[in-house]
C-alpha cells in the first residue's frame, strides 16, 4: 500500500492564521517533504493571507498545493472543531470563496453558513465536519459536498449521515501541532491573542488537532478506503494555481483594447507638443518604441488610468523606474526628460519582462486622502489597497510573550530595555518563546499607497476586509500582489511635495511685490541655478527633501558638486552595502586614475565613472559583458531586492561566471563585477527614480537659498523631514529669524510668518504646537477670535471660551496667554483664572495679591518644554553644563573642528539623530549627529567604541563628545573615543527634552 502518495495531509493551519497557527507555509512545506509528500492543503481560519507564500514554497519544494479556508461558527475557540473548509478546485470556485471570505471579514459575527448558501460552492469542494450541517448542505446541493472524517475523532455519525445522503466520506488531519512543546506553544499564542497571561485554565489544543503521520493516517481510516481515494481525488481534481501567470490590467472606462491604445496614443500626442513643441526624429523614435511594446503587452488601460488618476491632482511627483518612460513623460505621469538624462526605459519595460510593472506616484501628503477617494469611486468593487503582514518584531516578540506569561507589566519594560541595551540576559523560557513569536504575522497593516484596480471585481482574484481608514485592502502585501499578477499602482504622500507647494504659495505675494513671475509648479525649472548649485555641494541641504540626511551632506561636500546630474548620482550611491564603492567614486571625481574593470562595462558606466551606481547599472553591466538579454538582466537586478533572494543568489552568480566565460572574460574580473553587484543587495534606486526626486531637491534647494524663512516654515507646517522639529527651529534662528512664542491674539492652528513688526520676517509658534492643550479647544477659540475678533485681555477671552483647567493650563505654561495678560504674570493669570470661575459675575479683576510672585526663569524653562515639546527661547545647547572633571582634548565649539585636523578634542552637544550599520565582520558600529549653537557636527564610533557608548546613548540628551578630528577629502569628522553625558541645568528633571533621543536611532 502506497501510503505516503495515498494520504496527502490536505488541512494544515499556518501563521497566517494570524496567532492561531504555528508553522509558516515554508516550515509547513519542509515537513510534507520530510514525510514524502507530492501535495500539500494548507487551509487557515476564514482568510488566504498566506497563499502567495504557500505558492512560492511548495513550488520551491516540488508540492503540489492545495488551496483552502477553514470556517468556524461566530466566537468558537480557534482550536475547536470548525463547521467547514472550502476547497476551490477551478477560478469560479475561487471567487466565490474570495466572496465569501470576503462577507464574513466585513460581518465577522454573520454564520457562514448561511453566506455559505447564498454563494453556493459550484467549483469546489466543502467538506463538512458536523453531521447537521452535512444535511442542510445536501439538501440545498449535495454537488461537491464531503463528509468530513477526522483522524483523531470518532466518525460513525459522521459516516452514517453520509451514506444515509449518499454523499462521499473524505479522510482529513486537521492538523495544527506536530510536538508536545508546539502544543503549548500554541497555547501562549492565544494568550497573545487575547492579551491575557497564561493560567492553569488555558487549554491546550485537542488531541485531533495533531498533525498525524501517514502511517497513522492510513491505519485510522483502513476501515473507510473511499475516504482516503477522495482524498486523493481533492488533489488530482485541484487547479494547480489560480494566479492567472500573466498581468491583471484594469481597463479603462469600458474601452476595448484597441480603443485604449488609440486613446493613449492622441495623449501622447497632446503632451509633445505641450512638453517639446515640436519633436524631432529621436524623440519619435523612443515614442513610437514604447508606445508598440505598451501594445504588445497590452499595457495601454494601466496608463490610461494612472493618467485619470494624476489629472485630478497636478501637484505630484512621478518615480521609480516608470520615469524612464516618455509615455509617463508626456502623459504627465513623471516630470524629467528621460531622453534628456539618459533613462533607461527597459529597467521600467522589456518585452521580456514577466512581472509587472508599477508605476509610482507621489502626491503632497495632505492630498492623498482626496485622491484614493477619487480612486474608490470611479473603480468601485474592482479597487483595493494592498496589504501590509505585520509581524513581530524584536520588541514586541519579548513584549507581547512576557504578558503572555504573566509577568507584571511594571517588570516588562526595564526587562526589555535591559535586554535592548545588552545588560541583561532574558530569562531562557521567555528567550525561546520569543525567538518563536518574531517574525510571525500578527495583523493585517495597509501599505503606504499601493492600489490595485482589477477589469471586472476583484474578489475575481483576491478577496477584500475594510482598513481602519476605510478603503478595501486586499489580502496580500506587495509581493504577494506581484505574483497574484495584480499591478500595483503606489498612490503615496509625500511631505515635501506639501512643503514645496505651501513655499510657493508663501513666497508668491513677495513675488508680486517685486514684480516677478510667480513660480509655475510644472514650468518651475531651477536646474541651472548658480545660488541652489553653490548650496547643494556645500551641503547645506537641510530641509531638502532626500539629500538631507548627514550622509548625503556630507559626501555633498566630499564631492564639492551641486549641479543636477551629480545630485542624481548623489542620492543614489548612498546605500548600505555601498561605502568602500563612495569612497573610490569621490575619488575618481576629483580626478585619481582608475583602471576601468572592463572595457564594455567603462562604456555602460561611463557617466559614474566606471562604479555601478543606479539598480539598472546591474541590468546594463550583465548585458554588456555578458551577453544577458534585457528580461535576463533584470531579473538578476531583481533578485538582489527580493525578501528570499538567498534561495536563488549562489545560483545567479553561476550563470553570470558561465555567461562571463562563455564569452571569454578573465574570472578576475567577473568577481569585481559581482562583488560591485553584491552592494546592491537590500535597497538601492533606479536613475529614474533618483532623477525625479532630485528634481523636487533641486527645486526646494532653489527655495530654500532665496527664502529661507518661507522655506523652513513650510518643512515645519509639513512634519519635518529627517530631522526634529526642534533642529529646523534652531536652523531658523540660525539664519537670523527670531523665533516667536504662541500667542492667543496671533497665532494660527499652525506656525506662520509674522512681518508686522519684523520686517525681514519672524517665526511664530502654531497653536496645535501645544501639548496638553485639548485640539477642539484651540479650534474653538480660533473660530471665535475670527468671528468676533482678539481677545481683549484674558479676562475676555475666559468670559468668551469658558475652558477648562487643563487647557488653561497648557495655554498659561505655554506663554500663549502672555500677551492677553497685559504684564500679569502666569501664576497671577492662573489667580486671575480661578477667582473668574468662582465670581462670573464681576465685570473687571481686582489686581493680583503681592504676595503671589512669578515663576523663577528656570521653572519658565522647563514649562517651555514640557508644554511645546520644544525650546524656542534659547537653543538647546546653551544649557548644558561644563563637565565636572577636567577633560583630555581642547574644548572647542563645531564651528572649530575642521582647523584640528589629526588633534584630540572635547566638543559639548546635544544628540540630533543616528544611523546604526554593520561592518563586514557583522559588528555593530554608528554614525551620530550632534549640535551646538552654532550647527551640526558629525561622528563615528566604531564598533568597540559604540557597544561601550550604547546605554548612555539610548538614555542620553547632552554629551561631551571626545574624539580624534579626521579630514576626509575636505570634510571633518569626530571618531568617537568616549561619550560623557552631560547634565542640562532645569530641563534635566523636564518630562521631555526637546524631542532629541537616541532611541530613534536607525538601524540597517
Amino acid at each position: 500500500m502506497q501510503i505516503k502518495a495515498q494520504i496527502p495531509p490536505l488541512h494544515c493551519r499556518s501563521s497566517y492564521s494570524l496567532l492561531a497557527g504555528l508553522y509558516s507555509p515554508e516550515e509547513l512545506c519542509r515537513q510534507a517533504v520530510s514525510e514524502g509528500q507530492q501535495a500539500l492543503g494548507l487551509a487557515d481560519r476564514g482568510n488566504l493571507y498566506g497563499l502567495p507564500a504557500f505558492y512560492r514554497a511548495a513550488a520551491r519544494h516540488g508540492l503540489k498545493a492545495l488551496v483552502a479556508a477553514e470556517f468556524a461558527a461566530p466566537g468558537s475557540e480557534p482550536d475547536a472543531l470548525p463547521l467547514f473548509s472550502f476547497y476551490p478546485l477551478s477560478q469560479e470556485g475561487f471567487a466565490r470563496l474570495n466572496r465569501l471570505i470576503s462577507r464574513l471579514l466585513k460581518a465577522p459575527e454573520a454564520d457562514p453558513v448561511e453566506f455559505l448558501l447564498e454563494e453556493g460552492w459550484a467549483g469546489a469542494r466543502i467538506a463538512v465536519f458536523q453531521p447537521e450541517l452535512l444535511e442542510r448542505l445536501a439538501a440545498h446541493s449535495p454537488r461537491g459536498v464531503r463528509a468530513a472524517l477526522i483522524w483523531g475523532l470518532p466518525f460513525r455519525k459522521m459516516l452514517a449521515a453520509a451514506k444515509r445522503l449518499r454523499i462521499q466520506p473524505l479522510a482529513l488531519n486537521l492538523a495544527l501541532y506536530r510536538s508536545e512543546e508546539d502544543r503549548r506553544f500554541y497555547r501562549l499564542l492565544r494568550a497573545v491573542d487575547d492579551n491575557r497571561p497564561l493560567d492553569r485554565e488555558s487549554p491546550l489544543p485537542a488531541t485531533f488537532r495533531r498533525r498525524a503521520a501517514p502511517d497513522q493516517m492510513a491505519a485510522y481510516f483502513s476501515a473507510v478506503p473511499e475516504a482516503l481515494r477522495q482524498a486523493e481525488a481533492l488533489v488530482k481534481d485541484a487547479a494547480p494555481s489560480f494566479f492567472p501567470g500573466g498581468f491583471i490590467f484594469p481597463s479603462f472606462r469600458g474601452l476595448t483594447s484597441r480603443e485604449e491604445f488609440a486613446r493613449l496614443r492622441s495623449l501622447c500626442e497632446q503632451g509633445l507638443r505641450r512638453r517639446y513643441g515640436r519633436a524631432d526624429e529621436r524623440i519619435r523614435r523612443r515614442l513610437s518604441y514604447e508606445l508598440d511594446i505598451i501594445r504588445r503587452k497590452g499595457f495601454a488601460g494601466y496608463f490610461l488610468v494612472v493618467h485619470d488618476i494624476v489629472s485630478r491632482c497636478p501637484r505630484t511627483c512621478g518615480r521609480g523606474s516608470s520615469a524612464a518612460s516618455i509615455v509617463s513623460y508626456l502623459l504627465g505621469i513623471t516630470h524629467v526628460d528621460p531622453l534628456a538624462y539618459n533613462l533607461f526605459f527597459e529597467r521600467f519595460l522589456n518585452m521580456g519582462r514577466t512581472d509587472p510593472p508599477d508605476i509610482d506616484v507621489d502626491f503632497p501628503w495632505d492630498e492623498r486622502e482626496k485622491t484614493l477617494s477619487y480612486l474608490f469611486e470611479a473603480y468601485p468593487g474592482r479597487s483595493g489597497m494592498v496589504a501590509d503582514h505585520v509581524t513581530f518584531g524584536p520588541r514586541s516578540a519579548i513584549r507581547e510573550a512576557a504578558r503572555g506569561f504573566g509577568i507584571p507589566e511594571a517588570d516588562i519594560a526595564p526587562l526589555t530595555e535591559a535586554y535592548r541595551l545588552g545588560e541583561g540576559r532574558l530569562p531562557p523560557y521567555l528567550a525561546a518563546a520569543a525567538g518563536r513569536l518574531r517574525g510571525m504575522p500578527r495583523h493585517l497593516g495597509t501599505h503606504p499607497g499601493g492600489a490595485v484596480i482589477t477589469p471586472g471585481p476583484i474578489t475575481d482574484y483576491t478577496h477584500v476586509e475594510t482598513s481602519p481608514l476605510g478603503w478595501p485592502l486586499i489580502a496580500w502585501e506587495k509581493d504577494g500582489a506581484e505574483e497574484a499578477g495584480l499591478v500595483k499602482i503606489d498612490l503615496l504622500g509625500n511631505r515635501s511635495l506639501g512643503v514645496l507647494r505651501d513655499t510657493l504659495e508663501l513666497v508668491a505675494p513677495k513675488q508680486r511685490a517685486a514684480g516677478e513671475e510667480e513660480l509655475c509648479w510644472e514650468s518651475f525649472d531651477p536646474l541651472g541655478d548658480e545660488r541652489a548649485r553653490r548650496m547643494i555641494e556645500e551641503g547645506g541641504t537641510l530641509g531638502v527633501f532626500y539629500v538631507e540626511s548627514p550622509a548625503t551632506r556630507q559626501l555633498l561636500k566630499k564631492m564639492r558638486r551641486g549641479d543636477y546630474p551629480h545630485l542624481i548620482i548623489a542620492s543614489s550611491i548612498i546605500r548600505p552595502a555601498a561605502n568602500r564603492y563612495i569612497a573610490a567614486f569621490v575619488e575618481r571625481l576629483h580626478g585619481a586614475p582608475y583602471r576601468p574593470v572592463h572595457p564594455a562595462a567603462e562604456r555602460v558606466l561611463k557617466e559614474t565613472y566606471g562604479i555601478m551606481v543606479y539598480q539598472e547599472d546591474v541590468s546594463r553591466v550583465a548585458m554588456a559583458v555578458c551577453g544577458y538579454s534585457a528580461a535576463e538582466a533584470d531579473g538578476l537586478r531583481k533578485i538582489l531586492s527580493k525578501k528570499e533572494r538567498n534561495f536563488t543568489l549562489p545560483s545567479l552568480k553561476d550563470e553570470f561566471f558561465r555567461k562571463g566565460a562563455a564569452r571569454g572574460v578573465e574570472r578576475r574580473v567577473l568577481e569585481e563585477l559581482f562583488e560591485g553587484i553584491r552592494s546592491f543587495e537590500g535597497y538601492s534606486f533606479c536613475k529614474a527614480h533618483s532623477a525625479s526626486y532630485a528634481l523636487v531637491s533641486y527645486k526646494l534647494a532653489w527655495l530654500k537659498a532665496r527664502y529661507p524663512l518661507e522655506f523652513f516654515c513650510a518643512v515645519i507646517n509639513n512634519g519635518g523631514g529627517f530631522y526634529s522639529r526642534q533642529v529646523y527651529l534652531n536652523a531658523v534662528r540660525r539664519e537670523g529669524f527670531p523665533i516667536l512664542a504662541p500667542d492667543l491674539n496671533r497665532s494660527g492652528e499652525e506656525y506662520r510668518i509674522e512681518r508686522r513688526e519684523y520686517p525681514e520676517g519672524a517665526l511664530r509658534i502654531g497653536l496645535y504646537q501645544l501639548k496638553g492643550v485639548d485640539r477642539s479647544l484651540i479650534d474653538k477659540l480660533l473660530e471665535e477670535r475670527r468671528r468676533r475678533g482678539p481677545y481683549a485681555d484674558f479676562q475676555d477671552f475666559l468670559t468668551r471660551i469658558r475652558p477648562p483647567l487643563q487647557d488653561v493650563r497648557g495655554l498659561i505654561r505655554s506663554g500663549a496667554a502672555d500677551a492677553v495678560g497685559r504684564g500679569t504674570h502666569r501664576p497671577g493669570l492662573f489667580w486671575h483664572f480661578f477667582h473668574t470661575s468662582r465670581h462670573p459675575e464681576l465685570f473687571s479683576l481686582p489686581p493680583v495679591p503681592g504676595t503671589i510672585r512669578d515663576y523663577p526663569s528656570r521653572v519658565k524653562l522647563r514649562d517651555e518644554v514640557e508644554s511645546l515639546g520644544l525650546l524656542i527661547s534659547r537653543h538647546p545647547a546653551e544649557l548644558v553644563e561644563a563637565p565636572e572633571e577636567p577633560v583630555p582634548g581642547r574644548l572647542i565649539s563645531s564651528v572649530e573642528i575642521p582647523r584640528y585636523a589629526g588633534r584630540q578634542v572635547a566638543v559639548p552637544g546635544v544628540l540630533v539623530t543616528g544611523k546604526e550599520v554593520r561592518t563586514r565582520t557583522k559588528r555593530d558600529m554608528c554614525f551620530l549627529s550632534f549640535e551646538d549653537a552654532e550647527g551640526i557636527f558629525e561622528t563615528v564610533l566604531f564598533p568597540e567604541v559604540y557597544r561601550r557608548s550604547y546605554p548612555a546613548i539610548c538614555r542620553g540628551y547632552a554629551f561631551l563628545v571626545l574624539g580624534r578630528v579626521e579630514i576626509d577629502t575636505g570634510v571633518a569628522q569626530i571618531e568617537v573615543r568616549e561619550l560623557i553625558p552631560l547634565k542640562t541645568g532645569p530641563l534635566d528633571s523636564a518630562s521631555e527634552l526637546c524631542h532629541y533621543s537616541a532611541r530613534s536611532v536607525v538601524r540597517v
